[in-house]
Order: structure tokens, then C-alpha cells, then sequence
């Protein structure tokens, strides 16, 4: 990749971000552009680690600047700004794997296909009730006993349930600010599970 081909897909990123800080009105879609061509950098040969890893502390700063430049931290603007954050440190981890371990670009990509799915009468927000609550007491840990991040049990719960969070930080902002019934899902299953030791 040329260092000018480098330099415009910096650039288109850096722009998406600005467009975050300005516009309330298709900030989820701006958002959305942003986690997708993110979600790139680590796997695309065309980077060499080190120009992809320039990009990525250059797109962190200009996200740490937008993030600072806000009063309101509770707002919807401050928490897609922190998501894209987490983003690009995790695509860091993932470059930083690859210089571990060259061959983990080359190694055959297995997508697992679980013969599960929601049922109609429940809904990826009602997942997401569970899988808010299991990863913020840290039921989850990786093989080294690290912390699983939000994002890898979000990917994991995809692939089990055969679905998609077009947005897991939105999803969890809206499940945690409900005005009412916060825990309908948990308390289902607590209900359920009281039933069920009454038999």
C-alpha cells in the first residue's frame, strides 16, 4: 500500500470521526461506517503492521481530543466515541498478535455455524440483559485469566445465537437507561427458575 493510499484511508476515517463531534442526526450511521472500516486495518496485507499501527495512534489521538472536548459524559456522542476507542485499541491487540505469531494471517479462517437461534419471542435486546450483566461482573475470562472484553463476548453470544448486534454499545446504552422494567428478561428467567424449584 502506498504511503498516499494510507494517508486517504486515514483521512476518510478521520473525517467519519469529525462527523461524529457534528452531526446528531446520523450519528449511529457515521458510527457504523467508522466500526466497519476500523474493523479492517488489522486484516487487510495491503498495511504493513507498522503503517497500520501509525494509523491506528493517529486515529486514538484524534479520538481522545473529541472525547475530552465533551462536558456531557453520560451522552450518546461520549459513549460511541469510548466504543470506537475500545475499537482501535483492540485492533492494536490484534496487530501486535500478528507480529507474535506471522502465521495467524495465513491460518484458514473456520466459521463455526451453531445450529441455535433466538426464538420469535424474544429479542437481542432481551441477550443483551444477560450479556451486559455477565460481562460486567466478569463471569467471562480468556485462557491467560485476562478480563474477556465486552466486545468478545458480544461476538460470542453472535455466534451461539446466530445473530447480530449492529451496534452492542448502543444496544447496552439503550438496555441499561430503560425508564421502566430494566431487568424484564432477568427477572423472566429468576421467575422461572423459583418455578422451577417449587416442583
Amino acid at each position: 500500500m502506498s504511503p498516499k493510499e494510507v494517508k486517504n484511508n486515514e483521512c476518510e476515517l478521520i473525517m467519519l470521526i469529525k462527523e461524529m463531534r457534528h452531526s446528531n442526526q446520523n450519528i449511529q450511521n457515521t458510527y457504523e461506517c467508522f466500526v466497519e472500516r476500523i474493523q479492517q486495518i488489522s486484516k487487510l496485507k495491503k498495511y504493513s503492521s507498522l503503517e497500520a499501527l501509525q494509523a491506528l495512534a493517529r486515529i486514538r489521538e484524534k479520538l481522545v481530543q473529541l472525547l475530552e472536548s465533551y462536558n456531557d459524559s453520560d451522552s450518546l456522542q461520549c459513549l460511541l466515541i469510548r466504543s470506537s476507542l475500545s475499537l482501535v485499541n483492540f485492533e492494536k491487540q490484534m496487530i501486535y498478535l500478528q507480529l507474535k505469531y506471522p502465521g495467524i494471517r495465513e491460518m484458514p479462517s473456520e466459521h463455526h455455524h451453531s445450529p441455535l437461534k433466538i426464538s420469535k419471542k424474544y429479542t437481542n435486546s432481551d441477550l443483551m440483559e444477560v450479556i451486559a450483566a455477565l460481562s460486567a461482573v466478569g463471569f467471562f475470562c480468556q485462557q491467560d485469566d485476562s478480563p474477556a472484553t465486552f466486545m468478545q463476548v458480544i461476538r460470542e453470544f453472535e455466534i451461539l445465537c446466530n445473530t447480530n448486534f449492529k451496534n452492542p454499545d448502543n444496544c447496552r446504552w439503550a438496555v441499561l437507561n430503560r425508564k421502566n422494567r430494566l431487568t424484564h428478561f432477568l427477572d423472566t428467567l429468576r421467575g422461572t427458575l423459583v418455578e422451577l424449584s417449587q416442583k
